[in-house]
């Protein structure tokens, strides 16, 4: 029988394409030196992000338990999940509750546990694994991507804010269009033949009127 792993570390995340959508969940499993002890991907069905993240964590709870875990120190990028967990934020989400309910069932299995808030680059590895089994489950699935056109003295220019470097010039505004989607499939490619994430957005809604922006 293997022998139980008694400090934890889980980097847990979750990935919708279209919020709600087709969505993953990402996990790797680390001992207390920062040894990898295992990793999982899988598709969850049509789901919202925050529901991804937190299946994403009930499965690594999961995982712990079974592997002898007394303590659990769980890592995400989801600021949301961290202080709904700790607290700091009630859950107002019909959705969302009975999920909470169980991940704090669940983390009162173990006799220390605690949640801490990481960047996405840290995050890096369970972000892959997520949305690698969604293009899995669905490899043709649609991606879309916000991209920001200027006049630039008499050229436009096409950027990309979720993939830097790829930025285009062209005469039109329509041309800078067109090339700018053969360099966004350009860089997707090979972002996917390397094995890396592609990156995903957020987006974040603000009201403008005549006399105020909120």
């Amino acid at each position: 029988m293997p022998r139980a792993v008694k400090e934890i570390v889980v980097h847990v995340d979750g990935a919708s394409r279209g919020n709600p959508g087709p969505s993953g969940i990402g996990v790797v499993i680390q001992d207390g030196n920062g040894h990898v002890r295992g990793e999982i991907g899988e598709y969850i069905g049509h789901a919202t992000n925050n529901v991804a993240e937190y299946k994403a964590l009930l499965k690594a709870l999961e995982a712990a338990k079974v592997m002898g875990a007394e303590a659990v120190e769980v890592r995400s990028d989801s600021d949301l999940l961290v202080r709904q967990l700790t607290g700091a934020y009630k859950v107002k989400s019909p959705d969302l509750a009975p999920l909470h309910q169980e991940a704090k069932r669940r983390l009162a299995a173990f006799p220390k546990w605690s949640a801490r808030h990481l960047g996405r680059e840290a995050n890096a590895a369970a972000d892959a694994l997520a949305n690698q089994a969604i293009d899995r489950a669905i490899p043709d699935s649609t991606m879309e991507f916000s991209v920001l056109v200027e006049q630039d003295h008499r050229k436009f220019v096409a950027r990309v804010p979720a993939l830097p470097g790829v930025e285009v010039r062209a005469d039109t505004r329509s041309a800078a269009l067109e090339q700018v989607r053969s360099a966004i499939v350009k860089a997707v490619t090979r972002l996917r033949e390397q094995g890396h994430p592609v990156p995903r957005e957020d987006r974040v809604r603000i009201r403008v009127s005549a006399h105020r922006v909120e």
